[in-house]
């Protein structure tokens, strides 16, 4: 089921691929609008899925204007009841929890591997089951109390291995040879760089020769922004060494941390797609976070923490050749948060689910 958006879309769906080959399940879609059905459709056919049904969850208009994700909840309630597992990459759905004692299997994977606290989220303990990409995850998560051993499944890291099955046709952005960074801004408002460094960095880059400057932003953060101000931000692509996307489908499908040579970003958990392999990382702290020993900043030892906009242009001037200084330890945070890079995290998942559904 899917009402957190398109940006979960990858983390969820392509188990579907693994599901289907199973001849006794049955695999259905749920989904809130015309648009995630259409891109279900086209992941799953790159996927070469053809075993499955995309429905859109009826609304209850009167429940709509309380809240639109609860009234896809309490709209649904008989057909989820239906299934023999249900499961989901938010966490808003469980609230399903206090309305109904008669729910199948129920199951989480998150829609990231990152670090921040809110990948463990208290809510996550009202799964039956969770199935988390690393090692790192579950350890924090039986720490916290929010699953068992028994009931927290390690699969890998579901998305990158999807995207790479997939085979996107991604087009050239900019015709040089020069390095291409990525500026990865989180959508948070008390953890995001983008509002003290955004316009500076974008500033510096139109004046400045010998880096391509990708600002592709988590999806949500220019959401709610009038369509005056994102002009006004996309005005900056006219510079032949910059590109702005702020909420594209390639800004969720790995286009961008797939091709780019640096990530320049705060904590996003977009930064582990980028570290599919080990390259240069720059973070940016605009809130003089004591983040040493705070494991909600473990990513952070991948690379330099800067706390200016000058002070991050230096740091991506000389960060290919300051790669050998972190390199080791992306590769082994890279290892606890994604898995074995030599896993089938989709068909893992699938059979996780299998051995839940009995």
């Amino acid at each position: 089921m899917l009402i957190g958006g398109t940006h979960h879309l990858l983390h969820l769906i392509p188990i579907s691929k693994a599901l289907a080959e199973y001849d006794s399940v049955e695999v259905n879609i749920f989904v809130t609008t015309q648009e995630e059905r259409d891109l279900c459709a086209e992941i799953l056919a790159k996927l070469c899925v053809d075993k499955y049904t995309v429905s859109i969850l009826r609304v209850n208009r009167i429940l709509r204007r309380i809240s639109p994700k609860l009234a896809i909840l309490f709209s649904n309630m008989k057909t989820f009841k239906r299934l023999d597992v249900l499961i989901v990459a938010e966490r808003t759905s469980t609230i399903l929890r206090y309305v109904s004692r008669r729910l199948p299997h129920f199951i989480h994977i998150p829609h990231g591997a990152g670090d921040r606290a809110k990948s463990y989220d208290p809510r996550i303990r009202h799964f039956d089951h969770v199935l988390v990409a690393g090692e790192k995850d579950k350890r924090r998560m039986v720490a916290l109390g929010l699953v068992t051993d028994a009931t927290c499944h390690v699969t890998g890291y579901i998305k990158p291995y999807a995207v790479k099955q997939m085979g996107f046709d991604r087009p050239k952005l900019f015709d040089n040879e020069q390095p291409t960074i990525l500026y990865n801004p989180h959508f948070s408002p008390k953890l995001t760089s983008w509002t003290r460094f955004g316009i500076p960095l974008l500033e510096t880059f139109s004046k400045m020769q010998g880096m391509n400057f990708i600002v592709a932003p988590h999806m949500r953060l220019f959401k709610n922004t009038s369509a005056g101000d994102r002009q006004k931000i996309e005005a900056y692509a006219k510079f032949a060494n910059i590109h702005v996307d702020l909420g594209s489908e390639a800004s969720t499908n790995m286009t961008y941390t797939s091709d780019a040579d640096i990530y320049l970003g705060d904590v996003s958990s977009q930064v582990y797609e980028f570290l599919s392999r080990p390259k240069p990382c720059i973070f940016m702290d605009a809130y003089q976070t004591p983040w040493e020993d705070n494991p909600d900043y473990a990513h952070w030892h991948y690379g330099k923490v800067c706390r200016s906009p000058d002070e991050a242009i230096s740091a991506l001037k000389s960060a290919q050749d300051d790669h050998h200084k972190f390199k080791d330890i992306q590769v082994s945070g890279c290892f606890a948060a994604t898995g074995d890079p030599e896993w089938d995290p989709i068909s893992r998942a699938a059979e996780a689910v299998m051995v839940i559904a009995g």
